[in-house]
């Protein structure tokens, strides 16, 4: 359920899911995204993967798809890029459960599985008003993600989501759905996992110069061998720890960035998907294609000062 309230004479929109419980009834509010849609400057991308989902965006045709865990971001970048390419020539139409940011020049519907109308339904319906985008909320299935990809082939950009750990998992998972490896493998542009790591606080974050073997196993996990593509001298390092104060609620961190891998469907990525290789295999060939993975943009994150390793590790599967 999504509700309007006001706030200091300001209207926000809360997402409110309740579970009657032995003690009584939980409650879980998200406060969702007010206005108009994040630009994309602002979701945190790096330099590579912005440029890499700015070129997706622009194609035609294909598919795009946005993978995380629950409260992961997916629907502020899926709105993100959308307006980005929200021109007056393109005919853009959403399917969503619920409707959570809306933009203007979009034509925004609300699936209603409970009466029939499924992300499916949807699909379909629009395929008929003939759109340039469409953004489909999840692939939860394989009749959505079937449609998905076939609307892709016939000349749409179709955005997608799924509840997924990573950009490879994405893949093999799909693929365990069912989906026609070649027909896949034509359509896809990209996978971006993503998650949201909490940043310090900047009113009282730390700065300090970490030991070696601190700085060394942030090398390592970042890769000595990429590690220089991040322009870090690791002998004159500074980083920054919490420590809390009035501004935080002596938290010592406030406000969350995104961490991100985005996958590129290259040629010979869609040469190991038509042959359905394994997770590995599909990681191996996405990191030669120029894929960083969460922990590694994590870690950059942590060069940068936004936040710390103990926080990487929280969002982060190792």
């Amino acid at each position: 359920m999504v509700r309007g309230e006001k706030f200091r004479k300001a209207t926000i929109e809360l997402r409110v899911a309740t579970v009657p419980t032995v003690n009584g009834e939980s409650a879980v509010l998200r406060i969702l995204a007010a206005g108009n849609a994040l630009p994309m400057e602002k979701l945190a991308l790096s330099e590579s993967n912005f440029d890499m989902v700015v070129e997706s965006c622009k194609k035609p045709h294909g598919l795009l798809l946005v993978v995380g865990p629950t409260g992961s971001g997916k629907t502020t970048t899926l709105h993100a890029v959308l307006g980005h390419i929200n021109k007056p020539n393109k005919k853009i139409w959403t399917a969503e459960d619920p409707v959570e940011i809306t933009q203007p020049g979009l034509q925004q519907v609300q699936v209603q599985p409970k009466i029939g109308f499924t992300f499916a339904d949807a699909m379909r319906a629009f395929l008929r008003a003939d759109p340039d985008v469409i953004l489909i909320g999840e692939m939860r299935d394989k009749e959505t993600a079937s449609i998905g990809v076939e609307a892709s082939l016939t000349g749409h950009l179709v955005l997608s989501t799924l509840h997924t750990n990573s950009a490879p998992e994405t893949i093999t998972r799909l693929l365990d759905l069912g989906l026609d490896p070649v027909n896949f493998s034509d359509a896809l542009l990209g996978v971006l996992a993503q998650r949201l790591m909490r940043t310090l606080c900047v009113d009282c974050k730390e700065a300090y110069y970490p030991e070696e073997k601190e700085i060394n196993h942030l090398i390592d996990q970042y890769g000595r061998e990429q590690f220089s593509e991040l322009d870090v001298d690791p002998a004159n390092v500074e980083l920054f720890r919490a420590t809390g104060c009035d501004s935080c609620g002596g938290l010592g961190y406030r406000g969350r960035v995104g961490i991100h891998e985005f996958l590129p469907g290259t040629q010979s990525l869609q040469s190991l998907i038509y042959r359905k290789g394994t997770a590995d295999e599909i990681l191996e060939q996405a990191l030669s294609d120029g894929m960083r993975t969460l922990k590694q943009d994590g870690i950059a994150k942590i060069f940068m000062g936004l936040s710390d390793y103990s926080q990487l590790l929280n969002v982060t599967a190792e």
